[in-house]
């Protein structure tokens, strides 16, 4: 740009250009540089194309950092939030409890950043899961902390949970007490962030009304990342009486949704349950998937997501004898699965939508 160009004009022009071009800007100019490494640049950056440029990450062949790297040979997924992806190691004995790492990752910028999630309990009868999302109001990434009894005796769950909040802009762990969950939870690891909020596949243990001992029902923990409090939403009762290792949760543009596997038919079925317009406890069923390959969808995490058209994708095992596999899209109308041109041998994919963004330029 020229000098002769008034500052308040190249500024306008330069919030329209796409990441890549911004990162390279920031080192021609200082000016530039100081205006894009700006806390309300970036914010403002995200907020008005984060419904522009959407991408699906396979982790199939993905190439990550070196941060993530040094979490092991196969770090788990986390969550993704806002252009923003996270990952842990799983190397936390079960006999003691020690630190956990977590990398939060931009794909876009390529950039990092570690956090130490202190006292991770993995010892019976406690068990500590972490949720993390971006809180939209602040586009502050942040990790929820909760420790709780993970027993199936009863009379653990007068033991409270214990709930610890980081955010990257302070850089600390600090305790709530603010509404925390019901004592009757178990938390699973399977956790999705959308808009405010930060969900987990949830487990209940209700008292028998007659007799001795409990019974268990699935359901869904949301914590809301402005307000800090957790909120209980529950599962229509074809949903609520499954075993858990048939459930799963996921993002449907923008939209909470569960994933039922039904493994009673010849061929494996998936139904997709939507929570509508964000009403806590009304969920539909929206479509099925069952197409004639379907027996060759890999497991419960076999449909590893959604495209903009709201198409799933689904990781297929075409040929039994080679072990090959690779990613479909089920055509709704169709029910038949088209081949995408992803394809490998004997490792199983993960496919994570993320958009464009500036978050963690300043960190």
């Amino acid at each position: 740009m020229s000098d002769h160009i008034p500052f308040e004009i190249q500024t306008e022009i330069i919030k329209y250009l796409p990441v890549k071009s911004l990162i390279q800007f920031r080192s021609v100019s200082k000016p530039w540089k100081s205006l894009i490494d700006s806390s309300e640049f970036i914010v403002n950056y995200h907020v008005n194309h984060s419904q522009l440029q959407h991408h699906l990450l396979v982790r199939f062949s993905l190439i990550v950092p070196t941060s993530v790297k040094q979490l092991g040979r196969l770090p788990l997924m986390l969550g993704t939030s806002q252009g923003l992806l996270s990952f842990y190691n799983n190397s936390v004995p079960s006999y003691e409890h020690k630190t956990m790492t977590i990398v939060i990752w931009n794909p876009t910028i390529v950039k990092s950043v570690s956090v130490v999630v202190p006292n991770v309990f993995q010892i019976y009868p406690f068990d500590t899961v972490v949720g993390f999302g971006v809180c939209p109001q602040t586009m502050d990434p942040m990790l929820v902390k909760i420790t709780y009894s993970s027993s199936y005796e009863y009379n653990t769950v007068s033991i409270p949970f214990q709930v610890e909040i980081f955010t990257l802009i302070s850089r600390v762990w600090r305790s709530s007490s603010n509404n925390l969950p019901r004592r009757s939870l178990t938390m699973t690891r399977d956790q999705v962030s959308i808009d405010r909020f930060i969900y987990w596949l949830a487990c209940d243990r209700i008292r028998k009304t007659e007799g001795v001992g409990y019974y268990l029902t699935n359901s869904i923990l949301s914590f809301d990342m402005i307000s800090e409090e957790f909120a209980d939403i529950y599962l229509p009762d074809s949903l609520a009486q499954l075993s858990d290792s048939n459930l799963c949760i996921g993002n449907l543009r923008t939209s909470l949704v569960v994933l039922e596997i039904n493994r009673e038919v010849e061929k494996r079925e998936y139904y997709v349950w939507r929570m509508e317009n964000g009403a806590p406890n009304s969920f539909v069923k929206l479509f099925v998937i069952k197409a004639p390959d379907a027996s060759f969808i890999k497991k419960i995490n076999g449909v590893l997501g959604f495209r903009k058209t709201g198409k799933p994708i689904i990781d297929v095992l075409y040929d039994t004898d080679e072990r090959k596999n690779g990613l479909f899209v089920y055509e709704l109308e169709s029910e038949q699965i088209n081949d995408i041109g992803v394809n490998g041998v004997g490792f199983p994919y993960l496919a994570y939508s993320y958009m464009e963004t500036l978050l963690l330029l300043n960190h």
